[in-house]
């Protein structure tokens, strides 16, 4: 029998039984290579008992390509029944992931909320103060260099060199502007003496030169005692207390940041506040002279100057007054001068703003306008004292009446 069948060429693409035994006996092996059901073709010769192979071909599905056994003489054998291996199902099998494509978009189930949470937005990180501060402190220095008022540290020092370099620059600044407080005392009693002498009387110029060195004079012990102790906390005495500084130890820009804020403190004050400066100018100069219409008045009043705001109101009043008693002097020695003629452009701007006048965005034409309209109205009319007049006026132009 074992040579019959390696006589015989098995067909890979066939179903092969083996049918051994005789006409009463018969047992049936089959070798399949698909999972389909086949059709069993039995022949039995009853004068033959021997075995025999009968070819037979599938009829569902194609024959499979998986690998043959090696081993051809071994076909004879009966392989042993498949047991199917219990497959745990926990946890599931995976799914392969959807690759997404432009023709096929996967449509994802939007599940009902009661409480929408809003979109987020995006928020503007705030700026910490100490990293404000340390960029105003850079950008004053960088203007000091470019216009020669400190020198340059070395191109190759390192940072603690760096540091050092603008420390002493900084003292040497300071100490400059101290020694010149005391020049400018020298030469405040030279003028004086001549006045005393009954020499030629006081300009506009001087008038105003004998002013601010007295207020530096004022601040000088106090600035001293901050520069011997705390010299790195000026920057933060500049942003916060300007006042605290001789006019002779501040830098240019810092001198720009100053006026910049005083004129927003102005303009904000001339906005808010528009409803009281309308009673305070209804009111006139002959009921200001003796008292203000609010209590909001001396506060609205003080903004408008640049004066302090603290305080109760007649000690406003009392500030409103005394600076108000300043500007009448000064419109005597502008009128003597030409009305203001002669004034450059910043001399103008702090001349209008002494008074209360908002000055953002106006030219050197519209800016001695303004004055002239000051000056020309401020004596015009006998009503009430000179104090009130210009009260009134400050008011006027806080409501942009200028005719």
């Amino acid at each position: 029998m074992l040579r019959s069948l390696g006589r015989y060429q098995l067909s890979p693409h066939r179903h092969h039984v083996y049918v051994v035994g005789n006409i009463s006996s018969m047992s049936v092996a089959r070798k399949s290579t698909s999972s389909s059901r086949a059709i069993l073709h039995l022949c039995q010769r009853a004068t033959y008992p021997q075995s025999f192979v009968l070819p037979t071909r599938s009829f569902s599905t194609p024959p499979s390509t998986t690998s043959k056994s090696k081993d051809t003489s071994s076909v004879h054998t009966i392989p042993p029944p498949s047991v199917k291996h219990k497959v745990e199902l926990r946890p599931g099998p995976k799914k392969p992931p959807l690759t997404p494509s432009s023709s096929h978009t996967p449509k994802v189930k939007q599940l009902p909320t009661t409480n929408p949470s809003p979109p987020l937005q995006s928020t503007p990180i705030a700026t910490k103060p100490s990293d404000s501060l340390v960029k105003t402190v850079k950008e004053d220095l960088k203007h000091a260099y470019i216009h020669g008022v400190l020198a340059r540290p070395p191109p190759d020092a390192g940072r603690l060199a760096t540091l050092w370099h603008q420390a002493k620059e900084l003292f040497k600044f300071y100490f400059r502007g101290l020694k010149l407080v005391i020049t400018h005392r020298k030469q405040a009693k030279e003028i004086q003496a001549r006045v005393k002498a009954g020499g030629e009387p006081l300009s506009r110029w001087e008038s105003r030169f004998l002013r601010t060195n007295k207020s530096d004079l004022a601040r000088l012990v106090p600035f001293v005692a901050i520069v011997l102790v705390l010299e790195e906390v000026i920057p933060l005495i500049v942003l916060y207390a300007p006042g605290m500084l001789p006019s002779t130890c501040i830098l240019a820009s810092q001198r720009e940041r100053i006026d910049t804020k005083r004129r927003e403190k102005q303009r904000a004050f001339a906005e808010t506040m528009r409803g009281i400066f309308s009673d305070v100018y209804k009111a006139g100069p002959t009921a200001l002279a003796s008292s203000l219409p609010s209590t909001g008045s001396g506060t609205a009043l003080c903004g408008l100057l640049s004066l302090s705001t603290w305080g109760p109101n007649f000690r406003r009043r009392k500030r409103v007054e005394r600076h108000m008693n300043s500007v009448v002097a000064d419109d005597a020695l502008l009128v003597k001068e030409g009305m203001g003629d002669r004034l450059t452009h910043p001399e103008l701007l702090e001349a209008l703003e002494e008074r209360g006048i908002l000055t953002d965005g106006l030219n050197t034409a519209t800016l001695k306008a303004r004055l002239r309209w000051w000056l020309t109205n401020a004596d015009r009319i006998d009503e009430g004292t000179a104090i009130s007049r210009r009260i009134t006026l400050a008011a006027q132009s806080a409501l942009d009446k200028f005719q």
